[in-house]
């Protein structure tokens, strides 16, 4: 947008003159052409340095010759106050040597007084030539505080910024902040004399792999980000560095990366932490659930050992009782009753015996599972359909009480929430990995369902995965069924398989 002065803009104009007459018909000539302008006429140093001291000022008209001065005297005052302020010369005895002196000391024109008809096209060139200096002075004063700002926010950022130039696979450091002092103990004016080690110290594999990395990403707003561990070094105080770099292209083909380098030692200490924390509890569940297992199977043999061995024992008594009685039949309808409710006992004993530590585990995993599946659908009345890669899988036996309990957990889940009709199960085998599959027709899962505080089935099947370098994984829909599905490791596992297919119970 064009903002330099017209001849219809008021303007405020000094014209040095000592005299009279021309400085009236100098004025006389520019009211003709159309100048709505204010003129003050000056002939002295003092003079023209008060005049200069209004900022309306708008130009300069000087003679060459005066009394007091000459117009480069007058020249050098004006451009000591005003650098940008519009100056011409109007003479009727100005030399060539004298205009071109004045020009290269920065007048904008010169014009023979015999030759007033330049003077309008000459002054509007000059203002011209004065708003867009003026605009050129307001935008380098912006450019200089917004390098200033720049700095300043750079400077106090918590990570280093540097730029890096490249063409092809070349790069150079062109400019790095303050930052780098807290972070490697070096000045920006030491690492931009040797830029090696502070490149080597970001860059994510050496030198030549940051250059390659940036190299085939220098489309316009490409964004490069890595993270890496800094070797000890002295003055480096940060262990783990995150560079993020976006690449810009400038007009002649040179990329430019702008590059911020954040000290994230210790975000990769709590990460590290919360890593060994998290293993600590997983080793302890994993601690805890063996330490029940073998609980439960010690409990489950004192009730075998001595429990059951004791009810047995009442059950021949009362039976040697009902033969010694068998005249009474009072007596004998009581020790009935007495006989039924040792029968209840030992149903229930050997019920808990079994949820404690199922004896069909010892035929093995597939005829557990299917155990399972069979003794599900007589007890819930929900059809369980029962499927495996091999007739026979040899597993240790920590790897199959897990698979035991997970698929135990998941068909009491189906019990208790999915209000199914069909479930079905499926084992597959092979060297590397077992997995175990348990699907349902019933309500589903939402996402949300599966963060609930009080989630533990699926945190113990989980854990109970983890624990032996497993996954376990939760999907379904509303309405859509659930899938809960496990694989498990089989390195270090005993294992013989038979290799005929299995039949589908």
């Amino acid at each position: 947008m064009d903002t330099s002065p017209t001849t219809d803009t008021p303007l405020n104009i000094v014209v040095v003159e000592d005299s009279a007459t021309d400085f009236e018909l100098l004025t006389l000539r520019l009211k003709a052409q159309g100048w709505a302008a204010t003129f003050t006429r000056v002939e002295t140093p003092e003079a023209l340095r008060d005049a200069l001291a209004d900022e309306t000022l708008a130009a300069v008209i000087s003679d060459h010759q005066l009394p007091s001065m000459t117009s480069l005297d007058a020249l050098a005052m004006v451009r000591a106050a005003n650098p940008y302020l519009p100056f011409l010369v109007v003479s009727g005895t100005i030399g060539q040597e004298v205009a071109v002196a004045a020009m290269r000391a920065g007048a904008d024109d010169y014009i023979m007084k015999d030759d007033l008809g330049r003077l309008t096209p000459a002054l509007r060139r000059a203002l011209a030539m004065g708003a867009a200096r003026s605009r050129q002075r307001e935008a380098e004063a912006k450019l200089v505080e917004s390098e200033a700002r720049f700095r300043a926010l750079a400077a106090n950022l918590p990570g280093v910024v540097f730029e890096l130039q490249g063409t092809g696979k070349e790069l150079s450091l062109v400019y790095v902040n303050e930052g780098c002092r807290r972070l490697f103990g070096m000045t920006p004016e030491d690492i931009l004399a040797d830029s090696r080690l502070f490149l080597e110290l970001v860059a994510p594999d050496g030198r030549d792999q940051m250059a390659k990395l940036l190299g085939s990403a220098q489309s316009p707003a490409a964004y490069v980000n890595w993270v890496r561990n800094v070797e000890p070094h002295p003055g480096v105080t940060a262990e783990w560095v995150e560079v993020a770099a976006r690449a810009r292209r400038l007009p002649s083909g040179t990329t430019i990366w702008d590059c911020v380098v954040y000290d994230v030692t210790p975000q990769k200490s709590a990460e590290h932490e919360l890593r060994h924390s998290r293993q600590e509890l997983r080793d302890l569940a994993t601690h805890l659930t063996k330490v029940r297992e073998e609980e439960r199977e010690a409990i489950a043999r004192e009730i075998h050992d001595d429990v059951g061995s004791t009810l047995n024992a009442v059950k021949f008594d009362l039976a040697w009782l009902r033969a010694q009685l068998v005249d009474n039949a009072t007596l004998g309808a009581k020790l009935k009753q007495m006989d039924q409710l040792v029968d209840s006992a030992i149903h229930s004993s050997t019920r808990i015996m079994h949820d404690l530590r199922p004896g069909i585990l010892d035929e093995g995993i597939v005829a557990s599972l299917e155990w399972q599946a069979r003794s599900f659908e007589q007890r819930m009345g929900i059809a369980c359909a029962f499927r495996c890669s091999h007739e026979d899988i040899m597993l240790d036996r920590d790897c199959a009480v897990a698979l035991f309990r997970i698929c135990q957990e998941a068909l009491n889940n189906v019990a208790k929430h999915a209000r199914a009709a069909t479930v079905d199960i499926s084992l597959a085998a092979t060297d590397a990995r077992l997995d175990l599959e348990v699907r349902d027709d019933g309500v589903g899962v939402a996402p949300g369902d599966m963060r609930k505080m009080d989630c533990f089935g699926l945190r113990g099947m989980r854990e109970r995965a983890l624990s032996l370098g497993g996954a376990l994984r939760v999907s379904g829909a509303p309405l859509h069924g659930t899938v809960i599905a496990v694989w498990l490791p089989r390195e270090g596992a005993a294992h013989r398989d038979a290799r005929q297919p299995a039949m589908a119970s």
